[in-house]
């Protein structure tokens, strides 16, 4: 590793530990050269993951656009500022548990309401509402009615 103040290759790891819950290294490094300390993560390299478009074009997948839309359901409501950034790092992980470099974006929009479901029913339907096409209220009651049977009873109080 390449000192990033002298540019000296000459370094000893002070410490290492994990980060990002587990998906990461993080190390500490001393320059020989300097003394200078820095930070290095490493990281498992992933491969490549691939969206099927309803009209059949193949897209790169998109972290951000998985992030815009989950950020999209949950404004203004009251969740935790990392909510929409953890829930949408869930879904990709669940995308590319399923194995395959191909996803069809209908999957995609299924994890994506998976994941709001159990986060806040406002943002479930919201992001139902635009993914599902709904044009009348019938459609929101329809769906209401599924999400009221999916969710487990909440706790007596």
């Amino acid at each position: 590793m390449r000192c990033p103040y002298c540019l000296a290759d000459d370094d000893r790891v002070v410490d290492s530990r994990a980060a990002e819950g587990g998906a990461a290294i993080r190390r500490r490094r001393a320059c020989r050269a300097c003394g200078q300390r820095f930070s290095t993560y490493e990281r498992a390299e992933r491969g490549p993951l691939a969206v099927r478009k309803r009209n059949g074009r193949v897209e790169p997948f998109e972290h951000a656009k998985v992030l815009a839309g989950i950020e999209k359901a949950t404004k203004n409501l009251a969740l935790a500022e990392d909510t929409p950034r953890r829930a949408a790092a869930a879904v990709e992980a669940r995308l590319r548990s399923l194995g395959t470099r191909e996803v069809a974006s209908h999957t995609v929009g299924a994890e994506v309401l998976a994941v709001l479901r159990d986060i806040d029913p406002v943002a479930y339907m919201r992001f139902a509402s635009v993914y599902k096409g709904f044009t009348s209220p019938d459609d929101f009651r329809r769906e209401l009615a599924v999400l009221d049977k999916q969710r487990p009873p909440k706790p007596p109080t």
